[in-house]
């Protein structure tokens, strides 16, 4: 048995697609005999149920909130500002948290957190979902000291050893998801009667968050458009959209709308917890990983979608944008591609 402390860095539990990843891997170290402690801060959450009931933890994970300073409730410290000092406080309560406590291993995901755990003098190992823009030099000399450096995918790990990162530091393993959890599915027609969902057409679904890194749209308002396009083809199809923040799924609404859908042909039913995502699934006749047209880094070298692989745990076709850190666990035996950002070719794709 390993002692393992995961060092989180966010709202946990949060509706966001990595505080459930975070929580599954808790979950699979747990299941493989190690012990497992994961630290939270204390930021403001709107999730007010426990994390054992929202992500379906089927092991005990011990939860240890660290007690610091959450300039979100400030009201004279601006956002991002807000953000800046929360994590200055949180790290410093993770390194005095560290300091009366012993574990095998310190396993996060932030790079914010990287200076505080490697302070412990314990193995530290970081699994990256991203790389940072400033201060690389001094990124890289943190990482060399790391056991382990995981990345999601092989374009980020070669900028990664480009860099100077010590190459046998770095593995490459992408998201994945607990197979179990798609094993008894409802067939088609019970998900579209559960969810009420028109059983006469061809279900387009897209299951996840709508935005990452807080603003950064993932390619549903390209999808709406395919949609239109399918519609003005006769084509009998119903878009179905499940994941939020709420204030796109509002302006989504008003998008479909404008372009010639009506409110029988969509159905945008925001955030659900992910006990709920593998019927929601199970509902589509076609599921969709749209992307924007974009050069943002995210899209080119970083993602490692979860809704990708839970398409594929549930055994739905796939049409998916044509991504180089996509193309590490996909090809055309699997998905259909389409132009990331070309609404034209995604309807194609999916017709």
């Amino acid at each position: 048995m390993v002692r393992i402390c995961y060092i989180n860095h966010g709202r946990f539990p949060t509706e966001k697609a990595h505080g459930f990843q975070i929580a599954q891997v808790c979950d699979a170290l747990v299941e493989l005999g190690h012990e497992v402690t994961l630290l939270n801060p204390i930021f403001q959450n709107s999730v007010t149920v426990s994390a054992q009931e929202n992500y379906g933890l089927r092991h005990p994970v011990r939860m240890q909130p660290l007690r610091h300073f959450d300039a979100f409730r400030s009201p004279v410290i601006p956002g991002f500002l807000g953000f800046i000092v929360s994590m200055m406080s949180y790290s410093n309560a993770v390194q005095a948290y560290l300091r009366s406590s012993r574990f095998d291993a310190l396993y996060l995901r932030s790079p914010l957190l990287l200076q505080a755990a490697l302070r412990s003098g314990m193995p530290v190992i970081i699994e990256l979902h991203a790389l940072p823009r400033f201060m690389r030099a001094r990124f890289v000399r943190h990482c060399n000291r790391c056991v382990k450096i995981v990345c999601l995918t092989t374009p980020m790990r070669d900028e990664l050893v480009s860099w100077g990162v010590n190459l046998e530091k770095v593995t490459v393993e992408a998201d994945g998801v607990d197979l179990r959890r798609f094993g008894n599915l409802p067939d088609s027609a019970e998900a579209k009667s559960q969810w009420a969902i028109p059983a006469d057409r061809s279900v387009i679904g897209y299951v996840g968050s709508l935005v990452t890194r807080e603003i950064l749209e993932k390619g549903v308002r390209e999808l709406i458009h395919a949609a239109a396009i399918l519609k003005k083809r006769d084509r009998p199809i119903f878009l179905w959209v499940v994941g939020g923040p709420d204030r796109l799924v509002k302006d989504y609404r008003n998008i479909a709308l404008s372009l010639g859908l009506t409110e029988h042909d969509f159905q945008f039913a925001g955030f659900k917890s992910a006990h709920f995502v593998p019927a929601a699934i199970a509902a589509c006749d076609v599921c969709v990983y749209p992307a924007p047209k974009t050069g943002h880094p995210y899209f080119l070298r970083d993602t490692s979608p979860l809704k990708l692989f839970e398409y594929l745990a549930a055994a739905r076709p796939v049409v998916c944008a044509d991504l180089p850190p996509v193309r590490d666990v996909v090809d055309e035996k699997s998905v259909r591609f389409f132009r990331s950002g070309d609404a034209s070719d995604l309807a194609e794709a999916i017709d």
